[in-house]
């Protein structure tokens, strides 16, 4: 009797165990969620970036500088294309913005970047 009880306590910490690791993991990787009207451009590679809005009459934002993340609020009611570049000019490549959903963008070394 008492082993039983013994080994069921065991599996049920082991559960609890268990639990919260894949909680804990699962919260490590969640990404940030972007604000509507808000163009969130973060420069984490060993470069300074900056995004242009070719619809927008050749408007860009301002450079952001390596290590540093900018907010701008650019509202808008419907997609369009931005061009992510390097503070030179060179272009880093194309995504889309849709100021009703927001967008959190990250450039990186390579030269590259991805939405976060």
């Amino acid at each position: 009797m008492k082993q039983v009880t013994r080994r069921r306590m065991g599996r049920g910490m082991a559960l609890t165990a268990a639990v919260g690791a894949a909680l804990a993991m699962a919260t490590v990787g969640t990404a940030q969620a972007a604000t509507p009207g808000v163009f969130k451009l973060c420069s984490k590679g060993s470069y300074d970036s900056y995004a242009a809005f070719p619809d927008r009459g050749g408007m860009a934002t301002t450079v952001v500088p390596s290590g540093q993340c900018v907010d701008f609020d650019l509202v808008g009611d419907k997609p369009e294309p931005v061009e992510i570049r390097q503070s030179g000019g060179a272009v880093i490549g194309p995504v889309t913005y849709d100021g009703r959903a927001g967008l959190n963008i990250a450039t990186v070394d390579g030269p590259s970047f991805h939405p976060f």
